[in-house]
């Protein structure tokens, strides 16, 4: 067995466990009604928003990890889901760091900046640049999940439970958080899915 996938896998399970923990925090720490700025001012916001900051980047080597050790299998349309993803997950990596670090601050000096009703939401470049961040992340992983299911990359089914689950997943910050929550186990269940087949060696090519 390679080493690189077997210490891939438990990598896997590493962030599977961190996706169930984060998607259940924001139900127990988080009010369920509020705003955003009403959010942000949470004596809770800024340790979550840390550790969600923390997950998109992990996510970040999940997709670099999947398609270099099986890159050979996915093919054109696997390279441009996989730019896109990894495009779409540096956007949002650089929102997210925005929210964790800058937001607090500007909600002490500021407030009316983190409204999504104020003046930079509002704005049409940040409100272009702020679509274009989920948009490229939902289309990147959409393509990617899409080509790991048609290549069988590792398994078709936990492939298409992994697409379906990150199109769920958002910005673990704000309500509904329970479709977030849901998204959030999907994808654990296919990460651990992946972990298990890399550490067998096995591609279960008929799944």
């Amino acid at each position: 067995m390679k080493l690189s996938e077997k210490s891939f896998g438990y990598f896997l399970f590493l962030v599977s466990a961190y996706l169930v923990v984060l998607g259940f925090l924001p139900h127990i720490a988080l009010p369920v009604e509020m705003t955003v700025r009403e959010g942000v001012e949470d004596p809770q916001y800024i340790t979550i928003s840390i550790l969600s900051f923390i997950l998109l980047v992990l996510m970040l080597f999940v997709v670099i990890g999947i398609y270099l050790i099986r890159h050979e299998k996915f093919g054109p349309l696997g390279l441009v889901g996989f730019v896109l993803a990894i495009i779409g997950s540096i956007f949002n990596i650089c929102m997210s760091f925005d929210m964790s670090f800058v937001w607090p601050v500007l909600i002490v000096h500021s407030p009316e900046l983190v409204d999504f009703s104020g003046p930079l939401f509002r704005g049409s470049i940040f409100s272009i640049a702020h679509n274009l961040v989920i948009f490229l992340g939902t289309l990147g992983y959409l393509i990617f999940g899409i080509s790991m299911a048609r290549a069988r990359v590792l398994s078709r089914t936990a492939s298409i439970i992994f697409t379906v689950g990150m199109l769920l997943t958002g910005v673990i910050l704000f309500p509904p958080f329970i479709i977030r929550t849901i998204g959030c186990i999907i994808v654990a269940i296919s990460l651990i899915w992946f972990g298990v087949i890399l550490m067998r060696n096995k591609v279960l090519q008929a799944t």
